[in-house]
């Protein structure tokens, strides 16, 4: 047998597995490849994902603290907005206390013109007018103090003629306790050397608007001249309602 006859078959027999074998392994390199391109992928996308989660971390962050600051500036812009109320209702009221002493001084200053253009020694004047709501609606106790506006004065004697204001639809009218149903008869007789407490009931009938209490002083001599003091009814606040002059008050003439 010639050498070169036994090495063919065995040559023929090698070149099919290396073909398999050159295939396989070149199939493991590209699975391979494959798989090292997807890992690397993968790490990139992940690095570009935790990046953009940072960035939106931040916003969050930044976000939040731009609300905080708003919401603190919000909470100061309340307060000064309170305080700010609160100032004015102070120089409201402290306005309209002074506005009270003005018309009492210049009421008192009427009332001694008035003396002396009548040759009268004194005069009555109402002070301290306070409403106490009892448990009925529309019902309420009063209680006011009257005093010598001219000091040492002596005895001043007369009748205190309380009424009330009221509006009824358009129009406005005053009106006797008397003429009120379940009030007292508003009349009080006053004798006294330096103050008397008075009081009595007003009941308010509904339909009526109270605007004002008004509190005519009719003397009991000639050492005193008519007067007379009005107060403006303040609904709401409480049981206790301490009634303050309106805009005007002027002494009655006879």
């Amino acid at each position: 047998m010639r050498p070169d006859a036994a090495v063919g078959p065995a040559h023929t027999r090698g070149g099919p597995f290396a073909f398999r074998l050159f295939v396989t392994i070149g199939w493991l390199v590209v699975i391979g490849a494959a798989f090292a391109a997807g890992y690397l992928l993968a790490d990139y996308d992940a690095d570009h994902a935790m990046a953009r989660i940072q960035i939106l971390q931040n916003e969050r962050d930044g976000l939040s603290e731009a609300l905080a600051g708003e919401r603190d500036a919000h909470i100061r812009l309340e307060r000064s907005h309170l305080i700010d109320r609160e100032a004015k209702r102070a120089a409201q009221a402290q306005l309209a206390d002074l506005q009270a002493e003005r018309l009492r001084l210049a009421k008192q200053v009427t009332y001694l013109r008035g003396l002396m253009r009548e040759g009268a020694a004194g005069v009555v004047e109402v002070k301290e007018f306070m409403l106490t709501q009892s448990g009925d609606d529309g019902v309420f106790d009063y209680q006011f103090i009257v005093t010598q506006l001219i000091p040492e004065f002596g005895r001043s004697e007369g009748t205190a003629v309380v009424k009330l204001s009221v509006r009824r639809g358009e129009e406005v009218e005053t009106l006797p306790l008397s003429a009120l149903p379940g009030s007292s008869s508003g009349r009080h007789d006053i004798d006294f050397d330096h103050f008397q407490s008075l009081s009595g009931t007003i009941r308010v009938p509904s339909g009526l608007e109270p605007l004002q209490v008004i509190v005519d002083i009719q003397p009991g001599n000639d050492n005193l001249i008519n007067s007379s003091d009005s107060f403006a009814w303040r609904a709401g606040g409480g049981n206790d309602l301490m009634l303050s002059p309106p805009d005007e008050t002027l002494p009655r003439r006879p």
